[in-house]
This record gives structure tokens, sequence and C-alpha cells, in this order.
């Protein structure tokens, strides 16, 4: 049986400084811009089923159909983000790939049955999002439930992906 869940819709790296990273996406691969939050927390948020205070600097930016994501962390609380910086990288590394399902549960339950293990999961003032990581798989897939706050952010950074220009960099001022 296929491992696979539906679609990647998103493909993130960890990186350890989020603007060097912004800038290479930028300079070198034409991606962006890119809208940050910095200094994240979350509304809820478990590190292998244990409560985890965990902040994080995020930006998001969209390209050739795919939304890309950066990731830095700004604490060291338990996390697979602080687990991610104990392998070695220079500027930054691939993370996960994610899929936004449209039955976030049914999906979630599916992956569970096919030996997915839950990594990190919580929620944010979006809507849940869970991490998973599988055995025979090496890697992490993160499963984001879309709500409609959550689409009409993905919908915004799609847009400025496609109408940019190559000017502005880093969006702050998008909420």
């Amino acid at each position: 049986m296929p491992l696979s869940l539906g679609t990647i819709t998103q493909t993130a790296f960890m990186t350890r400084d989020i603007r060097a990273s912004i800038d290479h996406f930028v300079t070198n691969l034409g991606v962006g811009p890119w809208f940050m939050i910095e200094g994240g927390s979350f509304a809820e948020c478990y590190y292998r089923g244990a409560p985890s205070k965990v902040r994080l600097t995020t930006a998001f930016a969209y390209a050739r159909g795919m939304e890309f994501e950066l990731m830095q962390l700004d604490n060291d609380e338990p996390s697979m983000w602080r687990d991610a910086l104990q392998q070695p990288f220079e500027l930054h590394s691939f993370h996960h790939w994610c899929h936004w399902p449209d039955d976030y549960t049914a999906t979630l339950n599916e992956a569970l049955e096919r030996g997915y293990r839950v990594y990190q999961d919580g929620r944010t003032t979006r809507g849940r999002f869970v991490y998973l990581d599988h055995p025979a798989l090496g890697e992490i897939l993160e499963i984001t439930e879309r709500t409609p706050e959550r689409r009409a952010f993905q919908q915004q950074v799609a847009e400025a992906g496609m109408r940019w220009d190559g000017q502005q960099k880093i969006v702050t001022d998008w909420a």
C-alpha cells in the first residue's frame, strides 16, 4: 500500500538565520515575497505528547505551484525544531513536506492506520496541525487543518507570489 496521503502542497526548511535564508531563496531561486511571523507561539503545542512552549519565527512564500516555509527556532524548548538543529547544516536544511487535506481528522486517522506516528502536534489561531514520522520513510509529514482562516492566509501568500515583481523580500504587515 502506498504511504501517500495526498498532494504535497508545501515544502519546509529549517534555518539558523531566517533572513539569510530568505535572501538566498529570493536571489538564487526567485521565491518571494516572504510573509514573516516573528517569535510566534502556539495556542497549544505538544512534543511527543508533552506540552511545549516553543517559539518560532516562520516565513511563507509561494512560487511555481508550491508554498515554501522557512522556520527558525527562537527558544530552547523541547521540539522537533530543536531536534532538527542537532543535525549539521550551513544555511538551511529540508525539514518536512506538508499536505492540506479537505478532511483533517479522516486523513490523520488514515495516516495513523498506515503506521505514521505523531511527532509534534497542536493548534494555532488558524487551526490544528500535526507532524508525523514513519519508521520506513525517515521523513516528516505535516498535516494541516484547512480552516477558513488558514485558507485565506494560504490564498494571500499564493496571490502575492504570483504577482511578485522581485522588489519586496519580506512582508510583515499582512495581518
